[in-house]
């Protein structure tokens, strides 16, 4: 506006407004002082007059000081020829599978999103004059397009601040100009359900330096929809134990509706609920309880009915897989006293109706001081031989807990400890002061198959001060921490849990082992001290908890107000992967995961073996991969792809398989071994991630989050692009400069005369003179 007032030619391609005047500091600041105390004295002069005429008068008096401000100031406009280096505009549209649902005023919210930036070409043009503007599809990560062409509805979640990180660490600080977010909020990442406020967001913020500005692009009203928001089951089962599967269904736009759902097992029917839809209420659980009658993976649907006119059908399935184990699991725990943790650990096992818990407490050995005979003490002796000669090999798992072998004449078992070990049994040794180094395992057969090595000659063997624990990037994707599959949530999950209280030091951590949780600030030789590892000893699978105060995450937890149900979750983890259930087929095929992404490559691993279980190299090995469909009660298996080939020396033939459809599938491989044909299978499910689409409504809480934290406008589709704040190119030289003087015209002096003149005039017809 400055350069079409002042520079008619076009000379200029830059102006503001400056102060022509060379005053000093100290000059301004008194003839400032001087203006307040006129404008006071005459509000204080003409308080004899009416309130109409007394501030008629003030008015005058400070129209005149300011007049005199001006010609005093001298303000002009500085227009400048400048060279400039232009900076980026990023516009963000998201191309996640929300998008394509239904839009305000197109058929889905992207084709909204075509046509209002054809309407803003203009805008987009004038923005080119001072910028470089760039165009990006974020679904999970930002990536540069050329047009709006090349974006699809495609993306399976929405990562908002993980494509602004991107941006980030793509321009230097000062290169942007302004980052534009195009999106529906439908947020599944680290933003979530914020509204308002949120630190990630202002971090995000911090490193991008640039105005961020949104357009919301969901309709006002949510679309109908019916969706299998959440199912939630153990990965595995126990044979002839009840099951329970529980399912949360989300209801849009429908009320007064009742739709069935249903649960079947490999197409078998288990069980049917009625949803019945209330006015007011989105959220409907349902619990379904079965028992499973044979070991081995099952392909289970979860199935919500179609509700009138509703588009969106994708999420009304969810297909999982559930591995069904012999009904249970002996467990050996011995606990060198009781504590709370060892009360939390108990209850835990002893809760879980598949384990056959054995528990020893020692309140005494045979150092302690005994003040009767010890016929007549009620104690029973502790039954080593017993226990750790007769019945060890009947134990799947053992958990030695703040317990130690000194005083209790068991040193001479612990060779035998190691070798069920190595021969394929389950071992947990969890900490306290009779644990680890300072229980005496230094330099015992013991010590060999923990992950961690233990110190020898030190006093400082327990740190009893309270901690975080940090999970660890193979703690990320490691079984025994994956409190959620989906990684942002896991990384949530474990940040939101209590402190634990004390750590036994170790030295180190042995080759080979995998640390899931360290200590955020103890180091052992550089290196965070580790809470929990894990190794493969042999066959065998051995977890070191290095805390006695694992018990915080149940008792405490549920105590602020968190979810308690973490603590079983970990423990429930951590029990599946120390088990072993030995598979004794001589062909046995394994799919590398339970559940596949539309589009992603399957893994399948046939491992052959001969008559005395050694690997049996170069065998032919034909391997079918099965569409399988559930329709009602009938299933139907169609053979898709065959693959075959010979096994390696370690018995292995590995192939990889790029399932066409989602849904059950079923991976069979033959193999000619002896005089027969031997064959195993083994199922996965291919689907969309549900994540996406577990609910469909547009969300403007995590782009007023964005907006909030960058500084920026959050508008709608119809308000547009135009007028959004940008920060200006650097100016990288100064080609030509000219002062304008505004105040060098001979109107402000007939101003700053005439207004004193008709004040004077008023106060003397008022009677104040």
């Amino acid at each position: 506006m400055l350069r079409d007032l002042f520079d008619a030619a076009g000379e200029f391609n830059a102006a503001r407004l400056v102060l022509l005047s060379s005053w000093p500091s100290w000059l301004v600041a008194l003839v400032v002082a001087a203006v307040i105390a006129v404008i006071v004295l005459a509000w204080l002069a003409a308080r004899p007059l009416t309130p109409g005429r007394r501030r008629a008068l003030v008015a005058l008096r400070v129209a005149t000081v300011a007049a005199l401000l001006v010609l005093f100031m001298q303000p002009g406009v500085r227009l400048e020829n400048v060279t400039r280096v232009r900076n980026h505009v990023a516009i963000l549209v998201d191309a996640s599978r929300s998008m394509g649902l239904p839009g305000e005023d197109a058929e889905t919210r992207l084709a909204d999103v075509r046509a209002m930036m054809a309407r803003e070409a203009d805008t987009l043009t004038a923005w080119k004059d001072m910028h470089q503007v760039d165009l990006y599809r974020f679904s999970d990560h930002a990536r540069p397009v050329q047009a709006l062409d090349e974006v699809e509805p495609a993306g399976d979640t929405t990562r908002i601040l993980t494509a602004l990180d991107d941006l980030a660490a793509r321009f230097k600080p000062g290169d942007l100009a302004a980052v534009v977010v195009v999106s529906d909020g439908a947020d599944n990442g680290a933003l979530g359900a914020a509204s308002d406020e949120s630190p990630a967001a202002e971090a995000a913020a911090a490193r991008l330096g640039a105005p961020i500005h949104a357009v919301f692009t969901g309709p006002a009203t949510p679309p109908k929809d019916i969706a299998v928001a959440d199912v939630a089951y153990d990965d595995f089962a126990f044979v002839r134990n009840a099951v329970s599967i529980e399912a949360e269904i989300t209801v849009s736009g429908y009320e007064d509706l009742i739709l069935p759902v249903t649960l079947r097992q490999d197409g078998e029917l288990l069980g049917t609920r009625m949803l019945e839809t209330r006015r007011g209420e989105s959220r409907y659980r349902f619990d379904f309880e079965f028992v499973p009658d044979q070991t081995g993976k099952a392909v289970f649907t979860l199935d919500v009915g179609v509700g009138p006119g509703e588009k969106i059908t994708v999420n009304n399935r969810r297909q999982f897989v559930i591995r069904v184990i012999r009904d249970k699991i002996r467990v050996l725990q011995v606990v060198g006293r009781p504590s709370w943790d060892e009360r939390f650990l108990r209850k835990l096992l002893k809760k879980n109706p598949n384990v056959d818990l054995i528990s020893f407490f020692i309140l005494r050995t045979s150092a302690s001081i005994n003040l009767a005979r010890n016929d007549e003490l009620s104690l029973i002796e502790f039954p080593t031989r017993e226990l750790f000669e007769e019945q060890l090999g009947s134990f799947d798992l053992i958990i030695f807990q703040n317990f130690t072998y000194r005083g209790l004449g068991t040193r001479q078992y612990l060779p035998l400890i190691r070798e069920y070990v190595r021969g394929g049994g389950g071992f947990v040794m969890v900490g306290g002061d009779l644990s680890f180094a300072s229980g005496g395992y230094t330099g015992t057969p013991l010590e060999d198959v923990l992950p961690v090595e233990l110190p020898s000659g030190r006093t400082d063997l327990i740190d009893v001060e309270r901690f975080e624990p940090v999970l660890t990037e193979a703690g990320q994707r490691h079984p025994i921490t994956r409190l959620s599959l989906v990684p942002e949530e896991n990384t949530t999950a474990w940040a939101s849990l209590p402190e634990l209280s004390g750590i036994n030091r170790v030295m180190g951590v042995r080759p080979g082992a995998t640390v899931l949780l360290e200590h955020p600030t103890e180091k052992v030789g550089g290196q965070p001290a580790p809470v929990v590892v894990t190794q493969q000893f042999g066959e065998g699978h051995v977890l070191a908890v290095a805390t006695d105060s694992t018990w915080h995450w149940d008792f405490l937890a549920a105590g602020e107000g968190g979810d308690n149900r973490r603590y079983y979750k970990f423990w429930g983890n951590a029990i599946r992967w120390l088990i072993r259930d030995p598979a004794l087929r001589p062909v046995q095929v394994e799919a590398d995961r339970d559940r596949y992404p539309l589009g992603g490559a399957t893994t399948v691993v046939t491992r052959v073996v001969g008559d005395d279980y050694r690997p049996a190299a170069d065998i032919e090995v034909r391997v079918e991969f099965e569409r399988v469909r559930y329709e009602k009660d009938a299933v139907q298996s169609e053979v898709v792809e065959t693959m075959v080939g010979r096994t390696d020396e370690a018995g292995e033939y590995v192939v990889r398989y790029t399932p066409p459809s989602d849904g059950a599938w079923t991976v069979v491989a033959r193999a000619q071994l002896g005089e027969g044909e031997v064959s195993d299978d083994d199922v996965f499910v291919v689907a969309t991630d549900p994540v996406e689409l577990r609910e469909t409504a547009a969300r403007r809480g995590p782009l007023d989050a964005v907006v909030e934290a960058g500084g920026g406008e959050l508008r709608t589709l119809d308000e547009g692009l135009a007028g959004l704040a940008r920060t200006e190119p650097r100016v990288l030289k100064v080609n030509r400069r000219r002062d304008v003087p505004i105040w060098a015209s001979g109107w402000w002096l007939l101003i700053a005369v005439l207004l004193p003149s008709a004040e004077w005039f008023l106060r003397r017809r008022w009677g104040l003179l």
